[in-house]
């Protein structure tokens, strides 16, 4: 199977501008993904494509290690079973050739065995499926921090002189305490740390509401238009933006 690089087009240039906004603990990933279920694939790209990394595709082992080879990326995503060459086979190459960059392996078994021999073989971290791409996500953040030492989470957000206070759940803008419930507290924490990003309403679905499918209900448009009339009511400068078509985005100074 071909490589399938994937790159931003231009209804997308909202995201990539976004994604330059990120706080300090996300940046922008280089991903590559070897999964030969190409529906699972395809699908795994444009999640992570959505909130502003770059993702390669591989198809079968063999060509995941040529890849991963002699490509810079930032983490692996790695199938476990694989046609010509299984996931296990091909991590045990790389760390045998002196590639230190940090894999997940995403496998259908999902014994303690099992995960002890991923780990064993050279994996990082190991996610049983089925799973939530939310988790999936920030599982990949923490070994790209981890690998460029990144700093720990914040326990803070600010965006322009909207103040988030993970810790005490204080909120306030500008000079004002702002009240609110608990659903919009965990609402408004997770649009501050994906702050100037496009956040999708499956992100907020699996982050906020623990949903692993769509309702197929209003829920998240009722709670985002509480918690705007909270956080930009009576402000000059609004900071939650709704993105046609694409989600929501919080950020200072959007036009």
């Amino acid at each position: 199977m071909a490589l399938v690089a994937l790159h931003e087009s231009a209804g997308r240039a909202m995201l990539m501008e976004g994604s330059r906004h990120l706080s300090a603990t996300v940046s922008q990933m280089r991903l590559l993904i070897i999964e030969d279920d190409r529906e699972s694939a395809d699908y795994l790209a444009k999640a992570f494509r959505e909130v502003g990394h770059v993702a390669d595709l591989a198809g079968d082992g063999e060509e995941g290690l040529a890849l991963a080879d002699g490509g810079d990326y930032d983490v692996l995503v790695v199938d476990r079973m694989l046609p010509k060459r299984d996931g296990l086979s091909v991590i045990g190459s790389l760390r045998d050739k002196g590639n230190t960059t940090p894999v997940l392996i995403l496998s259908a078994l999902g014994q303690v065995d099992d995960r002890i021999k991923g780990l064993r073989a050279g994996g990082d971290d190991y996610l049983p499926k089925p799973y939530s791409f939310a988790e999936l996500l920030a599982r990949v953040e923490v070994l790209s921090r981890r690998r460029g030492g990144g700093p720990a989470e914040e326990t803070t957000y600010r965006v322009g002189d909207l103040e988030l206070d993970r810790l005490s759940h204080r909120v306030a803008r500008g000079k004002d305490e702002l009240t609110l419930q608990p659903r919009e507290f965990r609402l408004l924490e997770y649009l501050m740390k994906h702050a100037g990003q496009v956040v999708t309403r499956t992100m907020l679905l699996e982050n906020v509401w623990d949903y692993h499918f769509d309702p197929q209900t209003n829920v998240i448009d009722v709670h985002i238009s509480r918690l705007r009339s909270k956080i930009d009511k009576g402000f000059e400068r609004p900071l939650l933006h709704t993105i046609r078509g694409a989600g929501y985005m919080i950020r200072d100074g959007l036009r």
